[in-house]
């Protein structure tokens, strides 16, 4: 994990965060009881590095002009098309002190479900979970590969190891496999023909 270089800005009156995006740099704040509540704005493919690498729900080290820490990633703006980081929120935390924040579920087998003629219904995206900065993942795995018509996956059904704890309800619904309706209009308009 890089520490990530962010500049203070002014909030000027007009249209100074697009004229700041048009030159490459993401407007954001951060704050925490250290720091306050601090404008900044970050070079938007440093940024993108960082997100890569720590997800969108992350922890990341900042500089702040001088100022150093640690903070979580709150909420990332994007554009209406989704795929442009238009500004982000930072919360200053302590490396080592409990947090509360989500990380993202990834879902891997959702190709083996379709070529079996079956697809999967997410419900969640997300789990809610407390951890230490130092044992905050990126994100955690589902497998659904082995998964048949109607089953059921729940936040239990997820490992976060033990140095992280759910704050949601593990019979929380993640998803559920059902057949691939498409499947079943075509063998019937074939039966019918």
């Amino acid at each position: 994990m890089e520490e990530l270089n962010l500049n203070k800005r002014i909030n000027a009156v007009g249209h100074s965060a697009r004229q700041e995006r048009k030159n490459g740099k993401i407007p954001g704040v951060i704050y925490g009881k250290k720091i306050g509540n601090e404008l900044f704005y970050v070079d938007s493919l440093l940024l993108g590095k960082e997100l890569s690498a720590s997800g969108e729900h992350g922890v990341l080290t900042f500089n702040l002009e001088g100022k150093k820490g640690t903070a979580v990633i709150k909420e990332v703006q994007k554009n209406s098309l989704g795929n442009k980081v238009t500004h982000i929120d930072l919360e200053e935390i302590a490396a080592n002190a409990k947090m509360h924040t989500e990380i993202s579920i990834k879902i891997i087998g959702k190709g083996i479900l379709e070529g079996k003629g079956l697809m999967l219904q997410t419900q969640r995206d997300l789990v809610k979970v407390t951890c230490t900065a130092a044992n905050l993942p990126k994100d955690v795995t589902l497998d659904v590969s082995n998964g048949t018509a109607g089953t059921v996956y729940t936040f239990n059904d997820l490992d976060l190891g033990k140095d992280v704890s759910f704050l949601d309800d593990l019979s929380t619904v993640i998803g559920s496999i059902s057949e691939d309706q498409k499947e079943e209009e075509v063998v019937e308009n074939e039966e019918t023909k």
